[in-house]
Formats: C-alpha cells, structure tokens, sequence
C-alpha cells in the first residue's frame, strides 16, 4: 500500500530501475519482456525494487438481461451455480488460488437468483441488468452504485496489507456487454471486438454481432459521457471491477487483469481516471479478439498467449508467479560488481546522480503501524526493579527467549545460552551476593549520589518469577569464526544484541525486564555450576510489573540524563558535527 507521496519523476525511477536490470549477472534485454514490467513497477511503486507479496482475488460476479437473446450457450442460472462453486473451492480459479495461497473473494453485485453460500459477499445492486437491445441495461444510479461496490470490497482490504489485486468475474452475457462497451469507447467495429465467449457457434456469433450493433444503434445517441454508457452498455460487475481499480490505484496496490471483460473494465476506468493507468498489468492476451484490440488501446502488454477465455481470474492467478518471480530476481540477482565478475564489453554501472529524496528504493515490507510499534517498544523499555509474583506463561517465555535466540551474531557464531532459574533456593543465593556486593559498591561513590546509589535496590530478583543467566562461550565456533579474527570481543557484542532483543521483546509481551550487573563471576559460576571457560554475562530478571515508568528510572532520579543524539553523531571523522537534530 503507499505510504506517501513523492516528486520523484518516472523518467529517474525508469533510469535508476534500468541501470539494476543492466547490472544484474546476465546480457543486458535477456529477460525480454519481464524487464520493461519491472520498469513500469518501479514506476507505479516508487520504488527501485518493486515488491508484490501479498496478492488477493476478487471476482465480481452478476446477470446480464442481454442473455435473452441467446448469445451464450448457457442459462443465467449457471452465473449463481459457478459462484458456489468457486466459493466451494471446487472452480479452476478455485485450485489456482488455493495452490498459491491467494484468498479469494466471490462479490454478488448483480446476481439474478439469491446465491446459496454464505462465502460469497452480499453486494448486489440488483438482480441483474435489463436486457440492453430494449432499454438501458441499468440506471445511472445503479452503474455509480456498483462502481462504488467495487471500491468499497478495496477499501476493506487495505488493512490487510494486500500489494496487489487480482480480478476477476462472472456473468453469463457479460462477453456481449463487454463487447458493446468495447466498440462504443473505441469506435471500432462491432466485427473487431465480439467473439464466441462461452465457446458458441458460429451462428451465435453472427447473432452476437447483430444484438451488440442493434444495441449501439439504439443507445448511441442517447449517450453523453462515460457514465451513460456504462449505465446502457455495461455491466454490474464490469462497473464493479474499474470501482476496484480506481481503489486500488489510490491505495498504491497493483492491479492484475484476466482477460477481456476486465480489460473493457480498465478501459473504461482509464477513461474516467487516467491516473490509475500505470497500476495495470495484464495477465494474458484470451481468444476473445476485442481483448487484443483492448489490450493495445491501453497499451498493456500480455504475459501469457494461451488462448484461455474461461474468466473467473484464472488467467491472472496462472500469471501472477511469474510477477512475483520476476521481482525477486530484481532483487536477489547478484550484479556483476556484487559478484565480482567482469565481463567483456559490458557497461560499467551508471553514475546515479539524483536521489530519491525520501522515498526507499525497495518497498518496505512493515506497514506504518508495525514500524510505529517497533520504535515505540524501543522507547519504551525500561530497567524494571519492581515485580508482581504472577508466573511468567511458558509460552510467553518462551518466546521472549526465542527472540533472543533470534539475535545477531558476528559469523553466526551464536555465542550465548540462556540459564533459566526460579529455583528460590538458587534466587535467594544469587540475592546474597548481589546485595553484597552492592553495599560493596557504594563505597565507590559519596555524599548524595552514594544515597543515590543505595536506593538502587536488588530485591526483584527475590520478587520476579523467574530469572535469567545469559552467559557466553568465546569458544564457539572453533578458534577462526568469520568476523571473529580481528576483532576478538564480537562475540560479547553478540550476546548483547540477544539480549537488547530478549529485552524489547519482553516488552512487546508486558513484560518487565531488570539488569542486575553487580555480581561476582566466579561465585555465579559455583552457584549455576557454569564451566570455567563460560562467560556469565548477564543475570536479568523477569515477570510483570505494575507500570512501566515514563522516563528511565536513573534519569527521574537524577542519576544521568540521555544525551542528545547530535552529540554522540560525528561526520566522517571524530568530532565532527553531523546534520543530526538534537531532538530525535
């Protein structure tokens, strides 16, 4: 989904999108047309390396008065049977999606019978259209009421984080209307756009022709702008389908169409918003001629030429892996420079010289409020001294310390292990020595700040539920671990990453987490039977506690103060300012 706006120019996202593809480990062009997709990706997302992860399927489905007239060799009843039947996970577009893990939504925006299953969304405008060669197939009203149904199935979606809309549909008759609306907004012959649809004869394609000419004929003068001709021409489920896509376009998600009743939706859409046209990707070129003459007034290039003509989002669902294949070897393919490798004639890497200001040159794969949640449990933590008794739930802890586990580790060396301890005997143990050795300590400082110093009390290790040891094996690995051999301390750095990780994920759990750093090594070894060789670096305690302070516990105190950030940033080399606000 977008996040912001941006001034950034498709020409410099092009450029920089293409100087990647250039530089991947392959001759320049050799992905054909998967390269100028990436391009136009790039373009739509602003970002240099687009992401599609997250699509969904909607297939809007609905009845069309014009199958009176005997232009499909099915009855409408089949539009509420195949509803079901897609909603039953039994349809082709059923398996497609399920093998994928695509959700899909079945929309009743204009079935004629009441669909019998509970899967499929209510949103009908009316039980199908008039029959268009006597009437308008719809009222105004109700082409703007189903155009809006199709935003409103959208809208519902954009907190679910969907990247990409998959679309479908369904309706016996809807090749005719399409083709209608197809000839009104092209202006091209009734020959060029109407095929045999559902697979009907050459009899019935005549018939078709004739049926969509008299249409025109009739309807034709009477038309004034695009909603009139949705409203004479079209269909509910056509005028659903460009409601999805203005929505998705204006929620930065990526459109996929099928075949050619979508593609007449886009057209259409394209027609009333043409901002939304850089969004739109067609899966595939079908049987149906009008989708090739579609296809090129909007200037889509198809991915597949299977000849399919079945609807539903089948061709989108049999196309989308490729879309997403392609944006992981955007992403993922070393460059030449990455992989060292230096081929004869190859151009260097291009000079990029303008940026994109804010924007990220990939998508970022967290949406707004998990970022949020992320920076406010790190603003959050505290050093907690103050404990309810009430057990930590095993699975909380555990997975606070898989968390830690989580942690990074120079060479994924992995240096730590984690002492579980809530033993009280063992507690009471530990609490001596640490109260010990804190009475010991305060003989460092005088006056009001030892004062200070002694009010800093030890009891929560007796009060928490539980405790933990984290310790360090600077053996792990052998003695040449990558990253290791120069500078010999990363594996200590190492543990103290899983621990900042063990502590901010306590935190997301309502946890609190204190550090007791007042011990003696080797009597903690002794007490926790730890080998000589195993580094005890840290003894946390951890449970719930009553509240979580608004400003660390040192600073209220008077202890310290957290230095502004301007002053620990320097530029290039010690001691130099940095363009860094104070007040980050």
């Amino acid at each position: 989904m977008r996040e912001r706006t941006t001034n950034v120019s498709n020409d410099e996202m092009a450029f920089r999108a293409q100087a990647r593809l250039d530089q991947l480990t392959k001759p320049i062009g050799s992905l054909g047309l998967m390269e100028p997709m990436l391009i136009k990706m790039a373009e739509a997302q602003q970002r240099v390396i687009a992401r599609l992860e997250r699509p969904v399927l909607l297939i809007f489905a609905a009845d069309h008065g014009v199958a009176q007239e005997g232009v499909s060799r099915y009855q409408p009843t089949v539009t509420e049977e195949m509803a079901v039947n897609i909603a039953m996970g039994a349809a082709v577009s059923s398996v497609l999606a399920r093998q994928q893990q695509i959700p899909v939504h079945v929309i009743d925006v204009g079935v004629a019978r009441t669909v019998r299953h509970p899967a499929v969304v209510a949103a009908k405008v009316r039980p199908g259209t008039d029959n268009f060669v006597r009437g308008p197939a719809m009222s105004r009203t109700e082409a703007q009421a189903a155009v809006q149904t199709g935003r409103e199935m959208v809208r519902r979606l954009r907190d679910q984080h969907h990247d990409v809309v998959l679309l479908g549909e369904l309706g016996i008759g809807n090749t005719t209307a399409a083709s209608a609306l197809a000839a009104y907004l092209l202006g091209v012959a009734v020959e060029r756009v109407v095929g045999v649809g559902t697979g009907v004869s050459p009899d019935v394609v005549t018939r078709k022709q004739a049926v969509v000419q008299e249409a025109l004929a009739h309807h034709q003068p009477a038309i004034q702008d695009l909603w009139d001709a949705m409203a004479c021409l079209g269909g509910l489920e056509i005028a659903a389908l460009a409601g999805a896509m203005m929505e998705a376009h204006e929620a930065g998600m990526m459109v996929l169409l099928d075949g050619f009743v979508t593609a007449v939706a886009a057209l259409w859409a394209v027609r009333v918003s043409s901002s939304l046209k850089p969004y739109l990707f067609a899966s595939h070129q079908s049987a149906e001629p009008g989708h090739a003459v579609v296809l090129e007034a909007l200037g889509l290039t198809p991915l597949l030429h299977w000849q399919m003509r079945l609807g539903e989002g089948s061709g989108a669902l049999m196309a989308y892996p490729l879309i997403h294949l392609a944006t992981h070897v955007m992403a993922e393919t070393a460059t030449f420079e990455d992989a060292q490798v230096t081929p004869e004639g190859h151009p260097p890497a291009p000079a990029v010289t303008t940026g994109l200001g804010d924007t990220p040159p990939v998508a970022i794969d967290f949406s707004p409020a998990e970022r949020q949640a992320v920076y406010k449990v790190m603003r959050r933590r505290r050093d907690v001294r103050v404990f309810l008794p009430d057990p930590v739930p095993p699975d909380t802890l555990q997975r606070i310390l898989e968390a830690a586990h989580w942690g990074p580790s120079v060479g994924l060396m992995q240096p730590w292990n984690f002492i579980i301890i809530q033993n009280r005997e063992t507690l009471n143990q530990i609490h001596a020595m640490v109260n010990r050795e804190r009475l010991s300590a305060a003989d460092n400082y005088r006056g009001l700040r030892q004062a200070h110093y002694l009010r800093l009390k030890v009891e929560g290790l007796l009060q928490a539920p539980v405790a933990v040891c984290v310790t360090r094996d600077p053996h792990r690995g052998g003695p040449h671990v990558l990253g290791r051999n120069t500078i010999p301390e990363t594996d200590l750095m190492s543990v103290a990453c899983a621990i900042e990780n063990l502590w901010l994920a306590a935190r997301a759990e309502g946890i609190g987490v204190g550090w007791v750093s007042i011990y003696v090594k080797d009597e903690m070894r002794d007490i926790l039977k730890i080998p000589p060789e195993i580094d005890p670096v840290a003894l946390l305690s951890l449970g719930y506690t009553p509240y979580f302070a608004e400003e660390p516990g040192l600073q209220r105190a008077g202890w310290a103060r957290r230095l502004p950030l301007e002053e620990v940033v320097f530029a290039e080399t010690w001691g130099q300012p940095a363009p860094i606000r104070g007040d980050v």
